[in-house]
């Protein structure tokens, strides 16, 4: 039997990613990943040497055998793409393989399927975080992550008010343009962080950086607050004060995103963590259990969410007759 391999580009790639379909994959991911039926290894971090950029290589198998997934994304981050080459700072591929006998059944651009992803995992942690009747969203970092998030929590909330906080006020201005025609609400851009986050329902940073954009402050009672960035992005206090912190990966959430930092000072133990988003998502652990409750989910993105997403990509595009094969081994 010939064998060949999926070439699948970044718009062939996007043709495959209805966000209604990928929210649905996210949660059952999620299902599973707490019933321990998924297998997630930690990530394989490098970091690059030289003049302090901290630039990075990254590749994080995973497989979840209920959907015949399995692969690895590969992830690299350059800080000088954008300046010096006209590239993304962010870069990935997906190679998924077949279940059976460990073939490459595709490979193919994985920076659209991992803003679908993340704007899928963040609207699964609001369905059983937030309140159901969340009307208004304030988004911190304007770039590809935040507007995947609002495209997915309008999907699943009565979404009326949106408010942006970006320091950069290009970003702002395309975020604003973009997404008012997509979602068909008016977007606010706000000048601090403080205006964005106060009053709001549902509270998401998105960021690329490290810094306090929220403080505690300013959660009202009763708000969800995801942090979805790379790099702690709020007061330490916050996690320390909200009434349930949740994870998507307890090892993950270790060294890297939200949480780190303070696990690496010791501010936070263990202990800090409720549960798992995916314990919750199998009825492990309760979810919002109170209307006045601050929750918080801290979410670093896994593996087994790419490769899910990835199998069902692969699918869809066979379906179509989308991207080119080749004969990558004899």
């Amino acid at each position: 039997m010939e064998r060949k391999t999926l070439i699948l580009s970044a718009p062939e790639v996007l043709q495959c990613l209805d966000m209604d379909e990928v929210i649905q994959v996210v949660e059952e991911t999620f299902r599973e990943s707490g019933l321990g039926r998924t297998i997630l290894p930690p990530k394989l971090f490098m970091y690059l040497s030289g003049d302090g950029r901290q630039d990075f290589i990254f590749a994080g198998p995973a497989s979840v055998p209920s959907m015949k997934a399995i692969g690895v994304k590969i992830v690299t981050g350059y800080k000088d793409n954008p300046a010096r080459f006209g590239l993304p700072h962010i870069l990935g591929t997906m190679i998924l393989t077949d279940f059976e006998n460990g073939y490459p059944l595709a490979i193919f651009d994985g920076v659209e399927l991992t803003n679908a992803r993340t704007g899928a995992m963040t609207a699964v942690a609001a369905k059983y975080l937030a309140r159901r009747e969340s009307s208004s969203l304030a988004i911190i970092g304007g770039g590809t992550q935040g507007r995947s998030t609002v495209r997915a929590l309008c999907r699943l909330f009565p979404v009326q008010d949106i408010r942006l906080f970006d320091v950069d006020p290009r970003a702002g201005k395309r975020f604003e343009e973009e997404m008012s025609a997509l979602v068909n609400l008016p977007v606010c851009i706000c000048l601090t962080s403080q205006e964005v986050v106060e009053g709001a329902d549902i509270i998401v940073t998105a960021t690329t950086a490290e810094g306090e954009f929220i403080r505690n402050e300013w959660v009202n009672p009763g708000s969800f607050i995801a942090s979805i960035g790379s790099y702690p992005e709020l007061d330490s206090a916050l996690p320390l004060k909200v009434d349930k912190v949740v994870v998507d990966d307890r090892a993950q959430a270790r060294y890297r995103g939200e949480l780190w930092r303070g696990f690496e000072r010791g501010i936070f133990t263990d202990e800090l963590v409720y549960a798992e988003l995916g314990e919750i998502v199998c009825g492990k652990q309760r979810g919002r259990e109170t209307p006045e409750e601050r929750t918080l989910a801290c979410m670093t993105g896994v593996g087994t969410l790419d490769v899910a997403v990835a199998r069902r990509v692969y699918e869809i595009a066979r379906e179509r007759n989308l991207g080119t094969f080749f004969r990558l081994h004899s």
